[in-house]
């Protein structure tokens, strides 16, 4: 291309034929990179500190649109001519992570001004967006590719847990029969034959009551968090209170045996439930207060209803029984986790109360204060 000798004439016939209808930002830069003419584009792309306009960037070297100082500029500019291309770390326009630089595409054009060689560089906008659009459907593959082995994988962990459940409801049911023959058999043998034995018989003889008993309650929990596990959910309308009631009237000669008593604030409100699920749920929490009172104080436990809306009900049970630690809040929810070892317990009752609430889209917390009383808080909203 024979350009003129006049830098005038230069952005005349550029600015007013080529460039200000080319679609790419075009630079054309003297041997020292300073800017001769650009283009339109070239300013809306690139002049970051000024208010772009014809003309703006005329006359500066293109360092000043760079991080780099102007000597490293140059003699990019120098070797990227042998090349046709070179990079340049530009303070705006297009960069990806995967390239912070900017590609130009370089040339070398011929003045009418005696040995004067001029650079021409074109930032092809559209190639670049091209190879973002080309990662971005890479990425897009790729963590489809990750997103299908993710539900392949969450398949077969659900075909497991399936499994597992079925198992132990099978277990649990099966085994209910034998360990119910054998308490009665002990029952009766008690009744008949202990007062026959020396002392350290019927000391077995308890040991072993003890132990079936143990497997009994064992065997009912198992029983009653696989059916929260796995049973269909029949919702029905409940009045909250009256199903408070009914696991209170439940209880009647845990709570008498135990000189217990339980008050209830709130009138409480209608809410969508399964009724045997969420009667499991209350009966397991009183139960838990009872089993973990202080042996000390009496039994109280407090029942509180609240909520005016539904995104503000929640029904809290608070006792002020031997309490826990405040660090096991989350782990006392979770199967066979047990705050007091030396109480007798399988550690599943909790973590039924709250799989039946996460399958309901309840929220269920604990929390406590060690010897003072346990507050554990379903949020139904």
């Amino acid at each position: 291309m024979q350009l003129p000798a006049g830098n005038d004439a230069l952005n005349d016939e550029l600015l007013g034929r080529a460039y200000l209808a080319s679609p790419y930002a075009s630079f054309i830069l003297d041997w020292n990179g300073r800017i001769l003419v650009c283009n339109r584009r070239a300013e809306r792309s690139f002049a970051s500190g000024s208010q772009p306009g014809c003309g703006a960037l005329n006359g500066t070297c293109i360092s000043e649109l760079t991080t780099l100082e102007a000597e490293r500029v140059v003699e990019r500019l120098r070797h990227g001519t042998a090349k046709g291309a070179v990079t340049l770390p530009m303070t705006a326009g297009i960069r990806t992570a995967a390239s912070p630089d900017t590609e130009f595409r370089i040339s070398l054009l011929r003045s009418n001004a005696q040995g004067e060689r001029l650079i021409l560089l074109t930032h092809d906008q559209l190639r670049v967006t091209a190879n973002s659009l080309r990662q971005m459907n890479g990425l897009r593959g790729r963590l489809t590719s990750e997103l299908h082995s993710a539900k392949d994988a969450n398949l077969k962990l659900q075909e497991t847990l399936l499994s597992m459940e079925a198992f132990a409801h099978a277990a649990s049911h099966d085994l209910r029969t034998p360990i119910s023959t054998l308490t009665g058999s002990l029952h009766y043998f008690w009744e008949h034959y202990a007062g026959d034995l020396p002392e350290t018989a019927r000391e077995f003889l308890r040991h072993m009551t003890r132990a079936t008993q143990q497997m009994d309650r064992l065997t009912t929990e198992l029983l009653d968090h696989s059916v929260s596990t796995s049973a269909r959910i029949n919702f029905q309308e409940i009045a909250i209170r009256d199903a408070v009631s009914e696991a209170c009237t439940c209880l009647t000669q845990e709570l008498q045996a135990c000189s217990g008593k339980i008050r209830v604030n709130g009138d409480g409100f209608r809410l969508h439930a399964d009724p045997t699920l969420l009667q499991l749920v209350l009966i397991n929490l009183l139960s838990n207060a009872i089993k973990y009172r202080h042996p000390d104080r009496q039994l109280q436990i407090t029942i509180d209803l609240s909520g005016t809306r539904r995104d503000q009900w929640k029904i809290s049970v608070a006792d002020n029984g031997t309490g826990f630690d405040p660090q096991d809040r989350h782990m006392i929810l979770q199967p066979f986790h047990r705050a007091h070892r030396e109480i007798e317990g399988s550690g599943i009752g909790l973590s039924t109360c709250a799989e039946i609430c996460r399958r309901h889209n309840w929220l269920l917390t604990a929390d406590a204060e060690p010897g003072k009383g346990a507050i554990f808080t379903i949020s139904f909203g």
